[in-house]
């Protein structure tokens, strides 16, 4: 009886135990609101808990960072610290500064015409490094790639800074380097764009300003520059009637290279020219154009 009582005793000792430490794990475990079993709760975070001991380096790759990208190379995620394509800056396009104290360099062409084709860039002065252009200005693919072969950089200019290109005070000097004409056509069957070649080969940087339907209008444009000024049109006495009546243009007309010699002594601040290719012939006009050239920036 004495031995029975003993495993009587042992057996509730070790219920007692066993009730004691259920009520004591019940009391500690966490208490979850969506109705989860304790048990599956269990069973996840001991998963998760093996994952990361198994592999504590890993990152998802839906969670990269801005500056990295990732491929898959024989079915793994791979990282790569590459810039992200947000990150990389477009070239941007080069824009002058309005300053009324800039000016054209030797090494510098300015070119204003609304479009660009290869004709107008296929024989530029060897000398030329930047290739100065509106900013509105639209260029063809075939100027681009002679540009480059070339080795010139292409630089757009506000209207702002093209107008303090041309009215910035020039040096005698810079005017010589620059050898600039502003070239003008009205009110006249022949294009001067077929001499640019020929002028430019000599050293000249003509530009074509179209856009004008009357002296008036030419005047206004003409009396800003302070390169020389060239006008093909048959309507020559009366372009010199209205064009001299601006005092900052100083106009004469010619008819041969070797009179406009005798011409200049008698008139050695002109500034503009006017010829008449209907009546001379484009390459004679072309040849008293040169001259003229020659005698304003060098004379």
């Amino acid at each position: 009886m004495e031995a029975r009582s003993k495993d009587v005793q042992h057996i509730e000792d070790l219920v007692r135990s066993v009730v004691t430490e259920v009520l004591r794990v019940r009391s500690s475990a966490p208490k979850f609101t969506h109705g989860k079993p304790f048990e599956k709760r269990i069973v996840r975070e001991n998963r998760e808990s093996v994952s990361a001991r198994n592999f504590p380096e890993t990152r998802s790759v839906g969670r990269t960072m801005p500056w990295e990208t990732h491929s898959e190379e024989n079915g793994l995620a791979v990282l790569s610290q590459v810039p992200s394509v947000s990150a990389v800056q477009a070239p941007s396009v080069q824009i002058a500064p309005t300053s009324s104290g800039r000016r054209l360099r030797a090494e510098d062409f300015l070119l204003e015409k609304a479009v660009v084709t290869l004709r107008d860039v296929a024989h530029l002065p060897r000398n030329v490094r930047k290739l100065i252009v509106p900013q509105t200005a639209l260029l063809t693919p075939s100027v681009r790639d002679e540009l480059a072969e070339q080795g010139i950089r292409l630089a757009r200019y506000s209207a702002e800074a093209l107008e303090a290109l041309r009215s910035g005070t020039l040096g005698t000097q810079d005017r010589m380097r620059a050898g600039t004409l502003e070239v003008y056509a009205l009110f006249t069957p022949y294009h001067p764009e077929s001499l640019f070649s020929a002028w430019i080969r000599s050293g000249l940087h003509p530009n074509l300003r179209s856009g004008f339907v009357c002296f008036d209008g030419l005047r206004g444009s003409m009396a800003k520059n302070e390169t020389l000024n060239v006008l093909f049109t048959s309507r020559v006495d009366e372009a010199l009637c209205r064009l001299n009546r601006d005092e900052k243009i100083r106009a004469l007309s010619s008819v041969s290279p070797h009179r406009l010699e005798g011409q200049w002594k008698d008139f050695p601040t002109a500034n503009t020219l006017i010829v008449d290719p209907s009546a001379l012939g484009i390459y004679l006009a072309g040849q008293i154009v040169q001259r003229a050239a020659e005698l304003f920036y060098h004379s």
